[in-house]
């Protein structure tokens, strides 16, 4: 029972122990960017924080197409609830939602690959 009333106290560390982290790791970057636009940083550091939009924009379409077809496994089951019984469906909301994310992430590889290609 002591855990329930510690779990308030817990939560709002954690939260903010993230909140901290992700302000030092910005305030970071933008350290580090000043330092390479003075140019008090050799070439190969400034190879390290160039700006890579295309790998970043793949990057969103990753996670884009695993959240999409995760949602839709999620669809699908709810769908489905009057046809499967009760007690398959923790199962097949894992397994639904398991494939889907792999099959977001296959769809993801062809689309990188043939953009890929494209930039060759």
């Amino acid at each position: 029972m002591w855990l329930n009333d510690l779990m308030p106290v817990l939560v709002l560390g954690i939260s903010c122990y993230f909140v901290l982290e992700l302000v030092r790791v910005i305030n970071e970057n933008r350290l580090r960017q000043k330092l390479i636009e003075k140019g008090l940083v050799d070439e190969k550091a400034k190879l390290l924080f160039e700006a890579r939009p295309l790998a970043q924009s793949v990057s969103s379409l990753k996670w884009g197409l695993v959240l999409v077809a995760m949602g839709l496994a999620f669809l699908f089951i709810f769908a489905l609830r009057h046809w499967v019984p009760t007690e398959f469906r923790g199962e097949m909301t894992a397994g639904a939602v398991f494939f889907m994310a792999g099959l977001g992430m296959v769809v993801y590889y062809l689309i990188a690959r043939g953009q890929e290609k494209k930039d060759r």
